[in-house]
């Protein structure tokens, strides 16, 4: 495990996120620039992503393998959901949901590919990584969307969650998976170009919503609960099942990895697409990534700790 590569792939993260912060602050971005490109990567580069990560040659053992993985990321999923319930049913009703989505979609791809990477080889760190965002993308254009919109009036919170440019982008893909299908080269180097602008463009936008607040009302008490059980409670409980249930030592990597990852950066545009409190998003996006830096590379120690005693 190549911890300096584990850092210096978090790092990024902040540079762009403050660019944002920049951009905002010299009057480049706006209020509704920043909701206009938070549409754009929703609607637009979010789906070609998703389309792009399912364009990937299908054989006999990828599938097992993709199966697997998917069925641990959806019982991943599903199990912070409830956690996340349990943790914040006590706070204010307009920052639950808010709070809810931050803690149980974390930064699988953009910050979690590269980790895989220095972690596997990195082609089979790449497909391990875009098979295990399969059903985050699902679950986040479902339940996610569901989530933001929940007794709001006039919401139609269960179309919303099924039928939106994601959900169709994912069947999109399932379909190109399941069968086989690879697009022409040109369409597909459209769909990762597009796509790939995902990343930086969410930074930035997780910077610039952090101006829509003061800095001090930024950073309450329940953006640090959430920080500890996103980086913390969470990977160490993957952990503890996934040494308890004898699960493979590349597997239990994967999971803990992906469950140590800080608050999806897309988090805050989502709050922001769907009118939830989005300045609270960005604000969980920004603590939780900062503190990353350390909590990630010592996850990974932990576990390589525990999986070679548990093997000796």
């Amino acid at each position: 495990m190549d911890v300096l590569s584990v850092i210096l792939s978090i790092l990024p993260l902040f540079l762009i996120m403050l660019l944002g912060v920049f951009v905002r602050k010299v009057g480049i971005f706006d209020w509704q620039t920043t909701k206009r490109l938070s549409a754009f990567i929703v609607n637009i580069t979010q789906p070609f992503l998703i389309i792009a990560s399912f364009i990937t040659e299908r054989t006999g053992d990828k599938l097992k393998i993709a199966l697997v993985i998917i069925a641990a990321s959806l019982l991943m999923h599903v199990s912070f959901s409830g956690f996340a319930a349990l943790l914040f049913r006590k706070a204010d009703q307009a920052d639950r949901s808010t709070l809810e989505f931050s803690l149980i979609f974390g930064n699988c791809a953009y910050l979690g590919y590269p980790v895989l990477m220095a972690v596997f080889p990195p082609e089979s760190g790449l497909f391990y990584g875009a098979v295990f965002t399969l059903v985050f993308n699902v679950y986040i254009r479902t339940y996610g969307v569901f989530l933001l919109n929940k007794g709001k009036k006039g919401s139609h919170a269960l179309l919303k969650a099924f039928v939106n440019p994601g959900t169709i982008a994912s069947v999109i893909g399932i379909l190109l998976f399941v069968f086989n299908v690879r697009p022409p080269e040109f369409l597909t180097n459209t769909f990762s170009t597009v796509g790939n602008l995902t990343f930086p463009l969410s930074m930035l936008c997780v910077g610039s919503l952090l101006c829509n607040k003061p800095l001090k009302n930024l950073f309450s008490g329940s953006v640090y609960v959430l920080s500890i059980a996103r980086l913390l409670v969470l990977p160490i409980v993957t952990l503890v099942v996934c040494l308890i249930f004898r699960v493979d030592t590349g597997m239990t990597f994967l999971c803990v990895i992906m469950a140590s990852m800080p608050t999806a950066a897309n988090s805050a545009i989502f709050c922001e697409m769907y009118k939830a409190n989005s300045p609270l998003a960005a604000s969980c996006v920004g603590v939780s990534s900062l503190f990353s830096v350390i909590t990630v590379p010592a996850m990974l120690a932990l576990t390589q700790l525990a999986t070679s005693a548990l093997n000796s």
